[in-house]
C-alpha cells in the first residue's frame, strides 16, 4: 500500500495592498529620529557656520569659528585630553568590565550574586551623586589621603582632585556597569563545551582563554568600549567636579565658551568637532566588529 504525500504549499506573495501599508509603519520612527537627532544636529551644524555677537546671530556664514579653533594651541591640547580620558575609560570599562563579566558568568562562587550588586549598586544613584563620593574620597582630608599618611607610603597630602587620574577613576565607576553587562552576554553566548573540550585536549585556563573564548567574544568586547569610550567623550559632570577647573575636556570648554565667554559659535564649532570624532570611532569600531564576525 503506498503512502499519500500532500502536496507542498508554495509560498505565496503579500498582496500588494499589505505591502504599500508597510512603509507607513515605519513613519512614526522616522518622524521620531528626525526629531531627536536629525534636526537637532542640522541646526548644530548651522549654528557652528554663523558669526555671533554673544548670543545674537550678526552676520553671514563664516568658517571663522573652526579656523579660530584649530589655530588654537590650547583647542588642540584640550580635544587630545579628551580623547586620551576616552580612550584610557574605554580600556580600563573593556579589560575590567571582562573580568568581571567572566566570574559572574562562569564562576560557581557564591559570591556571584554579591558581586553583580556590586556592580548594579551605582546605578541607583545619579552622575552627580557618585561623582560627589569620588570628590570626597580623593580630596586632601579625605579617606584616601588619611589611608597614604597613616601607612607612610606619603608624608603629605597628595592632590588628586585636578588630575586626568581623578576624572578617569571617576567615568570608569560610572561607565563600569555598561561594560561588565556588554561582556556579560558575550561570554553567556559562548557554548561552555568549547571551552571543556579545549582543556581535554592540553591547553591550560589561560590558553584556552586567549585562543577560544577572546577571539569569540572579540565583537562583544568592541561594543563595550564604543559604548563607554562614546559616553566618556561627551560626560560633563565628572569631568567638571573632579577635574577641578584644572583638567578640561571638550564638553567643559563648550560650557565656558557658552555661559562665560558668550562665544556661541565657537561652542558650537567645538560641538561639531566632539560629534565627528564621536561618529568616526564608532564607526571605524563598528566596521572592526563587523570584520571580526566575519573572520569568525
Amino acid at each position: 500500500m503506498t503512502a499519500i504525500v500532500a502536496p507542498t504549499p508554495t509560498p505565496t506573495r503579500a498582496p500588494a495592498r499589505k505591502r504599500s501599508r508597510l512603509p507607513w509603519l515605519t513613519l512614526p520612527a522616522t518622524v521620531w529620529v528626525l526629531v531627536v537627532f536629525a534636526i537637532p544636529t542640522t541646526v548644530l551644524l548651522a549654528s557652528s557656520v554663523l558669526t555671533y555677537d554673544g548670543a545674537k546671530v550678526t552676520g553671514p556664514l563664516t568658517t571663522a569659528n573652526y579656523d579660530n579653533l584649530f589655530g588654537d594651541s590650547y583647542f588642540r591640547s584640550v580635544l587630545w585630553d579628551t580623547i586620551s580620558i576616552s580612550v584610557m575609560v574605554g580600556a580600563i570599562c573593556t579589560a575590567a568590565g571582562l573580568l568581571v563579566a567572566h566570574f559572574i558568568v562562569r564562576s560557581g562562587s557564591r559570591l556571584r550574586t554579591l558581586v553583580l550588586l556590586v556592580v548594579l549598586a551605582p546605578l541607583v544613584s545619579s552622575v552627580v551623586v557618585r561623582t560627589y563620593g569620588w570628590l570626597v574620597l580623593l580630596e586632601d582630608d579625605g579617606l584616601v589621603n588619611q589611608i597614604l599618611l597613616w601607612t607612610g607610603l606619603s608624608s603629605s597630602p597628595v592632590a588628586f582632585i585636578g588630575t586626568k587620574s581623578a576624572v578617569i577613576a571617576g567615568l570608569v565607576h560610572v561607565l563600569l556597569p555598561f561594560a561588565v553587562f556588554t561582556a556579560m552576554s558575550s561570554v553567556q553566548s559562548v557554548d561552555p563545551v568549547l571551552e571543556r573540550a579545549s582543556r581535554d585536549l592540553g591547553a591550560g585556563p589561560v590558553t584556552t582563554f586567549f585562543r577560544i573564548t577572546l577571539p569569540l567574544i572579540r565583537p562583544g568586547l568592541i561594543a563595550g568600549f564604543m559604548l563607554t569610550f562614546a559616553i566618556s567623550l561627551g560626560a560633563y559632570a565628572t569631568a567638571a567636579i573632579l577635574g577641578g577647573g584644572r583638567v578640561q575636556t571638550l564638553a567643559t570648554l563648550i560650557r565656558e565658551r557658552m555661559v562665560i565667554s558668550l562665544e556661541w559659535g565657537q561652542a558650537a564649532a567645538i560641538a561639531v568637532v566632539l560629534f565627528a570624532v564621536g561618529v568616526t570611532t564608532v564607526s571605524a569600531l563598528l566596521l572592526t566588529g563587523r570584520r571580526s564576525r566575519k573572520g569568525m
